[in-house]
């Protein structure tokens, strides 16, 4: 007959509790069990939400330091005498005013005519003339500033060549100044001279052939009539021009 000791004993039983067992996996979790895992985890910074280094404040604090005392100090004209600081604004157009400004000639030819007339001013043999003892450039005033203006075009003769080109007008690029500088140029240069031209001689002749748009012959420009100036114009300085001189000159020099 079994005695107690065969019995089994209910401490040493091989049963697991739950808590030993673990979850049951047909039982549903709870939703805090579920997100126990995401409350484990450290949230990441966004990305480009970091504080900037230090060295970047420093330069952007330099940089608005340094501009700050630039403004302050070169105020107006950004100059080291500012007007604001300087003499008064009346008082600088005045000086403006009577400042004459020289337009440099040479310069000009340099950019717009040496091109064809060579440096040398003599031109390229049967293509462009040259323009050392032409009278085409030292002779007539007029005639000159005329073909500087509307330009010129057909056959001439010039130092016993013959040339037959184009030669474009400048009347809308170049200024009554600067036809004035760049003709006293060439009437003074390699050899040259003759007498300056005027910016008011210029105008004069400007004005007076506003009219026309096509460019000039020689046979057209060999007429007195288209040498000189408009009698009676104001060539700068008090003086009138003097049509009975320039047509005597034109005379002489129309077969040159």
């Amino acid at each position: 007959m079994p005695t107690d000791s065969d019995r089994p004993d209910a401490s040493s039983s091989t049963e697991n509790t739950p808590e030993e067992r673990g979850p049951d996996p047909n039982e549903t979790p709870e939703p805090i069990d579920m997100l126990a895992p995401l409350f484990r985890e450290e949230p990441l910074r966004p990305e480009g939400g970091e504080a900037p280094p230090m060295w970047l404040w420093m330069t952007i604090f330099g940089v608005i330091l340094f501009s700050t005392f630039y403004l302050g100090s070169y105020i107006g004209d950004f100059s080291a005498d500012p007007w604001l600081q300087g003499r008064s604004i009346a008082a600088a157009s005045e000086d403006e005013e009577a400042t004459e400004v020289v337009v440099d000639g040479g310069r000009i030819y340099n950019n717009r005519c040496q091109a064809c007339h060579q440096a040398d001013g003599q031109g390229i043999a049967g293509q462009f003339p040259p323009l050392v003892e032409s009278n085409w450039v030292t002779g007539d005033k007029g005639r000159l500033i005329r073909i500087l203006l509307h330009g010129m075009e057909g056959p001439m003769e010039v130092l016993g060549e013959q040339y037959n080109g184009v030669m474009p007008g400048w009347q809308n690029q170049l200024d009554d100044a600067e036809i004035a500088a760049v003709l006293t140029h060439i009437r003074g240069e390699w050899g040259n001279s003759a007498s300056e031209i005027s910016a008011e001689e210029v105008a004069a002749l400007r004005d007076a052939e506003s009219g026309r748009s096509g460019a000039w012959s020689a046979e057209e420009l060999n007429d007195p009539a288209n040498q000189g100036f408009p009698e009676g114009a104001d060539l700068g300085g008090g003086a009138e021009a003097d049509t009975t001189a320039a047509a005597s000159e034109a005379t002489a020099s129309a077969s040159q």
